[in-house]
């Protein structure tokens, strides 16, 4: 159940921080007319999620399709990016435009107003839909039927608690000063762009598709491993807070008086002052508390015991190396190493359900021979020690992205068998990093 909830908050948070960015910037701008644009988007890539995973189910498509991720975060990255562009142009004439008491910015009639309608529909859309589609697959892959209600209460709680924080972000910086509610909001949407782009960059360069060496799929990886999302998504809802309280530090005491005020308009001027004061403090704690249980799963995380263990030493006999089979255990990953002319050799073995074996050596093209490790609990995937990029057992050893490189391994009655000259494919990757003793 928290696992559920954690998921669905970290993956709706962003989203609907961002949704509640643009619906507080419309309100202010005075443009409530395109709301409907974003609502219409909102409920679009909600079904559009659901359906989508129940496809890719049906059809037996991978989730984890790097090609697939790597669009929707460019995509994503590009919307973001030209809102923070639309939001910067649009507030330069603002306060012109607020004097002259200008009630409508755009005619419904223009070019320029359908772009805005296709502009913002898409950017809600695709923001919506990206986190929507991966909530979904992954809510999918964690349940069994013995935990699917728990799960699904949980993913309800973690999506509940995201809602509940847009719709006081929207009330609550409604009367935020304007130059603050624009500095703040655009950082908040570049760092996101930032992290987009760099999910994108990751995926990409998983299958080969934009060239990467291993420090700068280090530096990506950084950015988008779980503990780093959570952290930026922890950051996202700390600014608010920051702008919030600047707001209280510079807001005028309630109880000055106002030219030409009477006793009746004094009252409902206070009363205005303190349901505004309630939305705002809302907005405070909602963050604080969402970021409470992320900073407590940051911390389950970072402490999570991981199987990284020093590859065990070996020995051949006949040029064949034998592995017994009970060695293994199921869904955990066994490193072991060999000796050629000096070179020590590191490979990886993961006996998965069926008595199927898994081989690979400790490297892979992109990040070289720096290795994987496993979360203790994680049966699905091993973890690039360089980057971070999850990589599903059954792809181990097989071609390209930072797959582990391919071994070839044979089953013989209970024994695995490892031909000693398929390690020496592998020598000079190894020695060209200073493994050479």
């Amino acid at each position: 159940m928290i696992e559920a909830l954690v998921i669905t908050l970290r993956e709706g948070i962003e989203a609907a921080l961002v949704v509640g960015i643009i619906i507080a910037y419309l309100k202010k701008v005075q443009k409530t007319n395109l709301t409907k644009y974003v609502y219409s988007g909102l409920v679009l890539a909600v079904i559009a999620s659901v359906l989508g995973a129940v496809i890719f189910n049906l059809i037996g498509f991978d989730p984890e399709n790097e090609v697939l991720e790597g669009i929707m975060f460019f995509t994503a990255a590009f919307f973001v990016g030209s809102m923070v562009i639309w939001m910067q142009k649009t507030s330069k004439n603002l306060k012109k435009e607020m004097e002259e008491k200008l009630h409508t910015i755009v005619s419904q009639n223009n070019v320029h107003f359908k772009k805005q309608i296709i502009g913002i529909f898409a950017f809600t859309f695709f923001m919506v839909f990206r986190e929507g589609i991966e909530t979904v697959l992954f809510m999918a892959a964690i349940s069994t039927e013995n935990n699917a209600f728990m799960n699904f209460l949980g993913g309800l709680f973690g999506l509940s608690l995201a809602v509940i924080f847009a719709v006081f972000f929207i009330r609550g910086s409604l009367k935020i000063n304007l130059s603050r509610f624009f500095n703040v909001t655009s950082w908040i949407l570049m760092i996101l762009v930032l992290r987009l782009f760099a999910g994108g960059l990751h995926e990409f360069g998983e299958v080969g598709l934009i060239p990467m060496n291993p420090f700068a799929m280090k530096i990506i990886g950084l950015i988008v491993r779980d503990n780093s999302s959570v952290i930026i998504s922890m950051m996202l809802l700390t600014l608010p807070i920051i702008m919030i309280l600047l707001d209280y530090k510079n807001a005028k005491k309630p109880l000055d008086e106002v030219s030409g005020e009477s006793r009746v308009e004094k009252r409902k001027r206070l009363a205005e002052i303190q349901k505004d004061k309630r939305w705002k403090t809302s907005v405070i704690a909602s963050a604080l508390v969402i970021n409470l249980i992320l900073g407590y799963n940051l911390f389950a995380q970072a402490t999570r015991p991981v199987y990284d263990s020093t590859p065990q030493a070996i020995s051949a006999v006949d040029g064949k190396i034998r592995i017994p089979m009970d060695s293994l255990t199921e869904n955990v990953m066994s490193k072991y190493s060999y000796e050629i002319e000096g070179v020590t050799i590191p490979f990886l073995l993961v006996k998965r359900t069926g008595n199927i074996i898994s081989s690979g050596f400790d490297a892979c093209d992109i990040c070289g021979p720096l290795g994987y490790f496993q979360e203790q609990g994680n049966t699905e995937n091993i973890i690039c020690e360089n980057c971070n990029a999850p990589i599903p057992m059954p792809t181990i050893g097989f071609p390209g992205g930072c797959n582990p490189l391919q071994l070839e391994t044979e089953k013989v009655n209970n024994d695995i068998i490892i031909e000693v000259e398929d390690l020496e494919t592998s020598k000079d990757v190894f020695a060209a990093v200073g493994q050479v003793k």
